[in-house]
């Protein structure tokens, strides 16, 4: 890594923010306005149920080479001929599971021919991010930044001019899929022809034994992958499943989502950079609890100001965003921005995880985390509808960052004597109080907003949590920092 931690995040910040929010609110938005709820409900409920399998396809690749050629650069060509060997055989296994369960779950025929095209968009994603996990992994990482938009950008080119072109026909939901289809395809192609030609990684004869031995390290990877995806993608499954109307309620989780997603989005660029990182320094303690509590504490200020003010103000944003939202969306969308909290947390603190190498506690945690959400989902959705899937994902969440707080404290030995972590209480606590104060007054939700986020920002330097400190800013370069 030539740059440090910082240089490289705000680069990458620089082309998620131009890039991200345009497809997210001018796009994605706009397709759920354009097909309805209950449409884009069954395209968001099947889209998570071909994440539950994608641990297969994935088979914690991707965080498993981050971690390895950060450490052994001299692998790169090894693990990328390899392990392309075994992820075509994970593409036939994928598939085959995807199929068998969407005829056990007794999907329709429209459904089906749906599923199969969402799978195919699951597999060239995971080959995105196996390519860039290999780019990450060479400290490339303005070269990942390109990657990390690419595919929306092609989106945007492709969905754009029909939603927003005079005359012509808006999209529906077949041409939303296929487009989002061709935007993978693209972008998995681009990046395997800069890795091979570019970065010059040569195919070599992969050694069998080694082979083995690269599947049995990557196990552990894989369970976290699965069970991350099983514990967050569940809801919108069963909200298909279990109700009558499941696919419209589905639509209204998946505008609550949304949010979340295009927050993790954000969280797990800095996750990506911070698993590398972590891994090559781990030797150095000073600079690993260094950089978490620099990256803990700028995060996590951001994202309880964001997650707090779009509870507070859920009525106006959803309002907003969506055109046929009422009073009975506010809430689900409300309680996920609140989600923001615990799953920026423990992204964070599941990278910190991942670069030990030590992840039986963190596996047996997510396990945990299925059960429960499995339970809490049964009881509440018949009950409360998305409202329930949404309340149980908090519950659910919470418990699972809370959680990895205490495994990253006993897996690396590092504790940060809970100051940082009453700091952080604290903070939440104060932003509540602020945002609420601002909401009773008859100032503009806008106006009160930002001015509310800024006395928080500050309040934030004041109790040490982030810092404008040139010096320590500096300092922080020359620790991250090593050569490339």
């Amino acid at each position: 890594m030539k740059k440090a931690f910082v240089i490289n995040i705000l680069l990458l910040l620089a082309l998620n923010v131009l890039i991200k929010p345009v497809y997210i609110f001018g796009i994605d938005v706009q397709i759920q306005n354009t097909i309805g709820p209950k449409q884009y409900g069954l395209f968001f409920s099947i889209f998570n149920y071909t994440l539950l399998f994608q641990f297969i396809l994935e088979y914690g690749i991707t965080n498993f080479v981050k971690r390895e050629i950060s450490i052994h650069r001299h692998l790169a060509s090894f693990y990328f001929s390899g392990i392309s060997i075994l992820k075509s055989g994970l593409a036939i296994l994928y598939f085959i599971l995807v199929m068998a369960f969407a005829w056990i779950f007794n999907y329709s025929g429209v459904e089906i021919g749906l599923i199969v095209k969402v799978a195919f968009i699951q597999l060239f994603l995971t080959l995105i991010a196996f390519l860039r996990g290999i780019i990450i992994g060479l400290g490339w990482y303005k070269t990942d930044g390109i990657f990390s938009v690419t595919d929306k950008l092609i989106m945007i080119l492709l969905l754009g001019w029909k939603l927003y072109l005079p005359g012509t026909d808006p999209p529906d939901l077949n041409f939303f899929v296929v487009a989002y289809l061709f935007a993978v395809v693209f972008t998995a192609i681009i990046a395997l022809l800069f890795l091979v030609f570019k970065l010059k990684v040569k195919w070599v004869r992969p050694d069998g034994e080694l082979m083995l031995k690269l599947f049995r390290q990557a196990t552990p990877f894989a369970f976290i992958t699965f069970l991350m995806s099983a514990y967050g993608r569940l809801d919108a499954v069963l909200l298909h499943k279990l109700l009558a109307d499941g696919d419209y309620q589905a639509g209204i989780y998946a505008a609550g989502f949304r949010m979340l997603d295009t927050y993790l989005m954000f969280a797990l660029l800095f996750s990506n950079l911070l698993l590398p990182m972590l891994a090559s320094q781990h030797k150095d303690k000073a600079g690993f609890n260094n950089l978490m509590k620099f990256v803990i504490g700028s995060v996590m200020t951001v994202t309880i100001i964001v997650g707090v003010g779009g509870f507070v103000y859920r009525s106006y944003l959803t309002d907003i965003l969506y055109r046929q939202s009422n009073s009975g969306w506010y809430d689900t969308v409300g309680i996920l921005f609140l989600c923001m909290i615990p799953v920026g947390l423990s992204t964070l603190y599941g990278a910190a995880i991942m670069s030990t190498g030590k992840l039986l506690r963190q596996n047996i945690l997510f396990s945990c985390g299925i059960i429960g959400s499995i339970t809490l989902n049964f009881i509440l959705i018949p009950l409360l509808l998305s409202k329930g899937s949404a309340i149980s994902a908090l519950s659910i969440n919470t418990l699972i960052a809370v959680g990895q707080v205490i495994i990253f404290n006993r897996e690396s030995g590092i504790n940060f004597n809970n100051s940082l972590y009453l700091r952080l209480i604290f903070f939440l606590i104060i932003t509540f109080c602020v945002y609420y104060t601002a909401f009773l007054t008859p100032v503009s939700f806008i106006i009160s907003g930002i001015i509310s986020a800024l006395m928080l920002i500050i309040l934030a330097h004041r109790l040490h949590i982030i810092t404008f400190d040139l010096q320590s800013f500096k300092r922080l370069i020359s620790t991250t920092a090593k050569g490339e």
